[in-house]
């Protein structure tokens, strides 16, 4: 009897299962998603290393080979959407060992940056690894060897970010000297935070029949070899790698940064852009905001200049926090007022609840306002960290489109709707897409507007300034990055264009050219997409077009590189349906 054969269509469906599997091996591994699903961490840090960027390269490799002979004609719509999905991680993990020494991913899922020693990698990475460890829970005496072997692994981090520095050094590759300051402020920072946190006693060691004896040891590894190898990253940012580190700022400033640059905007952008042409988008889209802008000084009887109205602004109740507990109160008030129209909009809500908390201190000065995290541990609560340090800030005058992009309907609903979706497999309610997860938060921010929430003029005008701010960084980013843009250049031009205080604006820039170049792209790229394919649906459907459809749809699938969405809006809203 011969052997069966597959046919076609089931050796398609077999590969794209196998590559699928193969790219959430390396997603899975993240800390993050681990502490997210009640997970054991150990063995789950980011490895930095050069020889771990070679085995994430290979591993794309392999997922690309295996999808090669994959015909999408003969695929289910979902095996469709994973297939293009899969591709679009295993095309970026394929590169990871040619560009290690200019762009690491401390997150592996696509979060790259050239320097770990920056807010928004290894301060985003090491906040982490403090809640983490924080919320580690001692239930029997293995536990204890368990939390021991966490803190090697840290240890072994901090030696990995050691030996990278070094080995960019040699190549001429070192933190710009403007973001010098920083960094050291923040590995103080982060030292700190291990010394008091990392640290075991009391009640969480009750279970634990030799908990003085494993409090000790912990004590001792701390002393011996995580604070250490702290001090030995602060050290190895001397005066002598200052002398060596470069003037200016971007990646056109580093040997080969230009050319990787270029393809982390259309990675981070998921479409096939030049930073020229996000440049020249950018400048557009800033003409239309400014004109909005004015028109609402004139419906409030405003007869002076846009600067002046920024002073009229700052005076007004409610622009001006007066602590930080007042900053969270303030964006509380917007997510309380978003749930009054929430089911005209949306069929579905979070299975989980959200609030706000402050950044911790080690990384106010770094970050410009702040991050969400996902639910995790033992309180399942989607948290937006705000930065409590400035009470004058952007993020209190637009604290109700901060709010909204933040938390609901932006990235809490939509992140928390993708880790608990049944019908999408474990990869694809892990992964993170950056155009679409930033573009759906800023078109949720968007779309806040047409649910009536923007009906102060006030918080009107806050939401144009943040969609100016956010359209600053189409300019800003790839002006620093790749055409010639001096820092000050680009900080004269968020003065012009935005209503963000001195500090807001020097970290935001810093951020763009010297932390996470190219990822403040999707923002303002990704909801123009979003909106456009929307108003698309619009005309084709007419009065069969729903809110409640199209966001079903577009949350329904987890996250996709937009070209992928609006494949899969086409299909899910076909121009022949009845």
């Amino acid at each position: 009897m011969p052997l069966y054969q597959p046919s076609s269509q089931e050796r398609s469906l077999l590969a794209v299962n196998k590559a699928s599997e193969l790219a959430n091996s390396v997603i899975s591994n993240c800390i993050f998603w681990r502490v997210a699903q009640g997970k054991p961490i150990e063995g789950s840090l980011p490895d930095i290393s050069e020889d771990g960027a070679g085995r994430r390269a290979a591993k794309g490799r392999e997922i690309l080979q295996i999808l090669e002979g994959v015909d999408e004609g003969q695929l289910p719509h979902e095996f469709v959407l994973t297939a293009r999905l899969t591709r679009f991680f295993a095309q970026a993990w394929s590169k990871d060992a040619d560009r290690y020494w200019l762009a690491v991913d401390v997150m592996e899922n696509t979060f790259y940056g050239p320097f770990v020693q920056t807010p928004y990698t290894g301060g985003f990475l090491f906040n982490e690894i403090r809640k983490a460890l924080g919320e580690f829970v001692f239930q029997r005496d293995s536990d204890g060897d368990r939390y021991l072997v966490l803190l090697a692994e840290v240890t072994q981090l901090l030696r990995q970010i050691h030996a990278r520095t070094a080995g960019q050094a040699e190549r001429g590759i070192r933190i710009h000297k403007l973001q010098l300051p920083g960094s050291r402020r923040l590995l103080a920072g982060l030292r700190a935070a291990a010394a008091a946190s990392y640290p075991v006693q009391g009640e969480r060691l009750a279970a634990l029949s030799g908990a003085g004896a494993i409090a000790t040891e912990i004590q001792r590894r701390l002393e011996q070899s995580v604070l250490p190898a702290f001090d030995a990253l602060i050290e190895q940012l001397d005066e002598t790698y200052e002398s060596l580190a470069p003037e200016g700022v971007g990646m056109d400033k580093l040997p080969g940064g230009r050319e990787v640059y270029a393809d982390l905007v259309r990675m981070h952008t998921t479409m096939s852009l030049s930073p020229e042409q996000v440049h020249a988008a950018g400048h557009a889209r800033m003409a239309r905001i400014q004109a909005e802008m004015a028109e609402v000084r004139q419906k409030l009887g405003f007869a002076g200049t846009e600067a002046e109205f920024a002073l009229h602004l700052r005076r007004q109740p409610g622009a001006v926090a007066a602590s930080a507990e007042d900053i969270g109160r303030k964006m509380r008030r917007h997510k309380d007022r978003v749930e009054q129209r929430f089911e005209e909009f949306f069929a579905q809500r979070s299975p989980w609840d959200y609030d706000l908390e402050r950044l911790p201190e080690a990384l106010e000065s770094g970050m410009t306002w702040g991050y969400y995290s996902r639910p995790v541990g033992n309180e399942k609560r989607g948290l937006y960290y705000y930065n409590g340090s400035k009470l004058d800030s952007q993020a209190v005058i637009a604290a109700a489109a901060l709010t909204f992009h933040e938390l609901v309907p932006g990235h809490h609903l939509h992140l928390t709707l993708q880790m608990s979706n049944p019908d999408l497999s474990d990869f694809r309610r892990t992964c993170v897409i950056n155009a679409f997860n930033e573009g759906w938060a800023e078109y949720a921010a968007m779309l806040a507007g047409e649910m009536g929430l923007y009906d102060d003029p006030y918080d009107r005008y806050g939401r144009l300034s943040q969609d100016a701010f956010l359209t600053c960084r189409l300019v800003v980013d790839t002006g620093m990055n790749t055409l010639g843009w001096s820092w000050d250049q680009a900080r004269q031009y968020m003065r012009e264009h935005t209503l963000c205080a001195e500090g807001e604006i020097d970290s935001d820039t810093l951020r763009y050219s010297c932390g996470i170049p190219a990822q403040s792209l999707a923002y303002k790229l990704g909801d123009e997409e979003i909106l456009r394919m929307r108003r698309k649906l619009q005309d084709r459907l007419g009065e069969r077009f729903s809110f409640r459809d199209f966001h079903s749809a577009v949350l329904g699938c987890g996250a996709l590189p937009l070209p992928t969405l609006e494949w899969h809006l086409d299909q899910v809203f076909p121009e022949t349906a009845a």
